[in-house]
């Protein structure tokens, strides 16, 4: 099919309120609105939203599935346990997809635990922790679990934002098709005028394919290098609060900064996990999954591990080494993205823009002589 529309078909007549129709032949108004719809499209098209609206899509089932996945349901929670999920990620039942801790472990807010970390003393004295450390454990791993889905949850949602935006952007263009070609149907008859009209348009649809094909991939980078961006600022916080720790002397309080890291460490591995299901067939750089398994463990048990200084030393070693290489992988995407997709996909851009001025200057020449 002839004109921009390539991504909508149709054979609209054009709007004759903003065409001026007139009888003695196409004025030079109407050639002056094809040109600026043509410089708009060019415009629009460049930033690709149908493709990326395709990507999107398919992050958007992905990410539900995963979350279905660890829910251990077909559907989402009812929704009294959604709320509760929401008010504190500790009180709701795992479901049969979750860890299977006892009543106690699934039913203990975390504002209880922390008020039953400080009454049984394992804080600030060693032996007590180590006595207790496999209950809280169990405890770490039912909130930990919950908070995965909860941060699923959310990944989801901004996900939908994200596709409501380029769905606008997508029907916003294929408006301006459809107004484009009722202008070109109008003044050619829907038939190309010259064969350089033909050629340079068979090479434009060709450029374009290209062109969105990268579109879609670049979407895709974009989407695991924010999410890996998000694990070492998280990463960092975290490293940030159990350092602090240290220094703090208040039972509750080092408790309180405990459990503060542990959720930013937990966000920040969910936000790599999450990186890496976006980008599947890139090996991520720096980070290997023997060490996600040793801040995992570490995560576990944080609580019972804050009164013992070799357990203490250990784990900062762990967090100190996670947060810098989360910060090289993070660092080292947007390079290798730099120097690949984005040079790739501003190259088959450039092409695309030429060859649409080309034909839009060639179009506006025999246009402007039609006399209808």
């Amino acid at each position: 099919m002839m004109g921009c529309g390539s991504s909508m078909e149709t054979t609209a007549p054009p709007n004759s309120s903003g065409l001026q129709q007139q009888q003695n032949g196409p004025t030079k108004n109407i050639v002056q609105q094809y040109v600026r719809l043509d410089e708009q499209i060019s415009k629009l098209e460049g930033t690709c939203p149908g493709p990326r609206m395709a990507t999107a899509e398919a992050w958007i089932e992905h990410l539900q599935a995963k979350r279905d996945d660890m829910l251990g349901l077909d559907g989402a929670l009812p929704s009294e346990q959604t709320q509760l999920l929401e008010d504190d990620p500790l009180r709701v039942q795992a479901g049969e997809g979750g860890p299977r801790g006892n009543e106690i472990v699934a039913n203990t807010p975390t504002r209880d635990l922390a008020q039953l970390a400080y009454n049984l003393g394992i804080i600030g004295d060693a032996r007590k922790a180590s006595m207790h450390e496999d209950f809280f454990a169990n405890l770490s791993e039912s909130a930990l679990y919950l908070l995965s889905i909860r941060y699923y949850s959310e990944l989801l949602e901004h996900t939908k934002q994200r596709l409501k935006t380029l769905m606008e952007s997508y029907a916003e263009l294929n408006e301006l098709y459809v107004d484009q070609d009722g202008i070109i149907a109008y003044i050619s008859g829907g038939t190309y005028m010259t064969r350089l009209e033909e050629s340079i348009d068979a090479q434009l649809e060709t450029a374009r394919d290209t062109r969105d094909k990268l579109g879609s991939a670049l979407e895709q980078w974009r989407i695991c290098g924010l999410l890996l961006r998000a694990a070492a600022n998280s990463s960092t916080q975290a490293l940030k609060q159990w350092q602090q720790l240290a220094r703090v002397i208040d039972p509750k309080q080092k408790l309180q900064y405990a459990l503060d890291c542990r959720s930013l460490l937990h966000a920040s591995m969910i936000s790599l996990e999450a990186a890496q299901l976006a980008l599947p067939h890139v090996e991520l750089k720096y980070m290997s999954h023997r060490q996600v398994l040793a801040v995992k463990h570490c995560n576990v048990y944080l609580i019972t591990d804050i009164a013992n200084k070799q357990r203490y030393e250990h784990t900062s070693r762990v967090f100190t080494s996670y947060e810098a290489n989360m910060s090289k992988t993070c660092t080292w995407l947007y390079e290798t993205f730099n120097k690949t997709l984005r040079q790739d996909f501003d190259k088959a851009e450039v092409t695309v823009s030429r060859l649409a001025k080309t034909l839009r200057q060639h179009r506006e020449e025999i246009f402007g002589a039609v006399d209808k």
